[in-house]
Formats: structure tokens, sequence, C-alpha cells
């Protein structure tokens, strides 16, 4: 078979080739961690959010972390435009209120760097991006203690076996535990709500008169089929292949756009190893507000006529504006 010379051979077998072609359309997709979040900063100063909150599985964003959000937009517009890469057109997010709030500042940074081409984005809410639904996560938030720490654990009293730290009574789990996933997830509506209450003046202001979140997002790009729930918990394995699809199918979605998308550090970095192929340690731990820059272009599958594959190329690997220290939070909830 002989192949045009605007052509690039990408894989050869028996049974297929698959081509990328020179000419056909690229996206990009910019994948961030949201920013400091409040429970850690009381946390961190002797207090605990958690016992206290409505919704302790749902942590905002600290007032600092609004702001750090509002300059990671500006950081990723200078980026694109330092790369030669065309600005974002469509901004996802997590269903998580810090990640739907870090989206929502983001934007507003955003539009401060690229002017016009950044005025209309809006956020689509997206549910495959959601935290890590790990036994970790829950221990964060539903146990007696729990301060927002990943994998909380009571402390073991002197003398008792160190292993009893991980027993739980069910009967001790917070209630809203015990419930399927899908029960902990606000609607469009009542996320709007929250962050017309929650981000201020400076997000009003850039949507004024309009929605924060898209109501043309109806379809999900990667439901959450399962009742994820206490002692029912996402396995490690899943959550990559959560992250592999939810890569897969943006880029279906928007081939030729640049898409930013909110998340956590957990499905941040699971999306590298699934993109690059690469151990998440090549990544680095994600901190508040880093973020990674993939290219991706389609590629037509020969001979078998099994659709179409992707040929990504890393332009920008977890770029933060500050060193993590390892005995810090957010160095703990970034790494898998």
């Amino acid at each position: 078979m002989v192949l045009p010379t605007h052509y690039e051979l990408v894989l050869a077998s028996i049974d297929f080739i698959i081509i990328c072609s020179a000419t056909m359309s690229t996206g990009v997709i910019v994948a961030a961690r949201h920013g400091e979040r409040e429970d850690y900063v009381q946390r961190d100063a002797g207090g605990n959010w958690v016992p206290t909150a409505p919704r302790p599985w749902d942590p905002p964003l600290s007032d600092g972390g609004h702001e750090g959000c509002r300059e990671l937009g500006r950081r990723v517009a200078r980026t694109l435009r330092r790369r030669g890469l065309p600005p974002v057109t469509v901004v996802y997010s997590s269903p998580l209120l810090r990640c739907c709030q870090s989206a929502a500042n983001a934007i507003v940074g955003l539009k401060e760097v690229a002017g016009d081409r950044g005025a209309n984005l809006e956020i689509c809410v997206e549910p495959g991006l959601v935290e890590s639904l790990s036994e970790k996560w829950y221990r964060s938030w539903c146990l007696p203690g729990s301060d927002g720490t990943w994998g909380y654990c009571a402390p073991v009293p002197e003398g008792e076996d160190v292993k009893s730290k991980w027993q739980v009574d069910t009967v001790d789990v917070h209630p809203m535990a015990r419930v399927s996933i899908h029960e902990l997830l606000l609607s469009t509506i009542e996320m709007e709500r929250s962050l017309q209450e929650s981000c201020g003046a400076a997000i009003r202001s850039t949507f004024e008169n309009r929605d924060i979140i898209t109501k043309d997002n109806s379809t999900a790009l990667h439901p959450i089929a399962e009742s994820f729930q206490w002692c029912s918990f996402e396995s490690q394995k899943m959550q990559k292949a959560r992250a592999g699809a939810m890569a897969q199918r943006l880029a279906e979605r928007h081939p030729g756009e640049t898409v930013l998308l909110l998340s956590h550090g957990s499905p941040v970095t699971q999306l590298f190893e699934q993109i690059t192929g690469k151990h998440w340690t090549a990544h680095g731990v994600c901190g508040y507000t880093s973020f990674s820059v993939y290219q991706h272009r389609r590629c037509g599958i020969v001979s078998k006529g099994e659709g179409e594959a992707l040929s990504w190329t890393e332009i920008e690997i977890n770029a933060s504006t500050h060193a993590l220290e390892e005995t810090s939070a957010e160095y703990k909830s970034g790494a898998l």
C-alpha cells in the first residue's frame, strides 16, 4: 500500500494500519486541577470544616482558591498563545463545587487575556470528571473525626493493633455515604445558584445576563452508571478506564477545538497515564491549579474499518506556579 506524502505512518501490523494525516484537524485538551480547598485551610489552621458542613463531601474553594483559579485562566491563555495554539473554546468541569468554582474563575482569567475570544464561555458539567470515588475519598468526609484528609483514619489508642484503624462500623458512617453517588451531586440549577452566590463580583460581572452553566450539554460524555457508595467503591482500574474514556470522547466531540477541563488530582494524573502510556510519577504530584496541555490528531484505521484512533502529543506537563511540600495536604491529595 502506498501512502500519500502528507500522511505519517503511526502503527502497522498484519491486521491493520493506522495513519495520521498532517492535514487533519488537530485539537487541544488542557487538564487542570481545582484551586485551594476551604476544608484544608481550616484543618491546617487547627479547625475542622467537615462536622458542621451541610455537604461535607463537597467543600468549596478558599478565598485564595478563587484568585488562584483566575490566575490559572490567565496562565492557560498565555501558554496557548506562546505555544501557537488556539484559545480555549469550551470548558468542562467535574460536578463537585470546588471544580465548578475553579472553572468559573478560570473563565474570568481567560477573558482577561483572550478578550472577546473568551467572552461567551460557559461551563459544561461532566460527571466523568468527578473525583475518584474510592474508599480514601469517602474516608475524607464520612467517618467520625473526618477532617478532609484523603484516606482519613481515626487515631489508634496506644497498645491497640494498628490494623484496627481501618476497621469501620457501618453505623458510624455518615448517612449520605450510604446512598448512591448520584444523590450527592448538585443539579444544574442548584450549581448555577451556588456559583452565583459564592464566586463574587468578578463572576457576576463576567456572566452578567447569562448562565454560568451551559444548558446545551444535556448528554454526558461518561455518565456514572454504577451506584458507588460506602463499601461499593470505584477501583483504580475503573478510575483509569474512566480517564481514558474521557480523553477519547472529549477529543471526538471537539476535534478542532481547545478544551479546558477542571478536575481533581487523581483524575488529572490518570488522564496523563492513559494519554501517554507512562506511569503517573513521570507527571508528578498534581498541585492546586497545575495543568497539562495535550494535542491530538485524528487517525484513520485502514483495512479493518474499525473507526478512528487518536495520536497524542504532550505539549506541557504539570505546569505549576509553586513547589509542593511533601508533608502538605495539597501534596498528599494530589498523588495517586
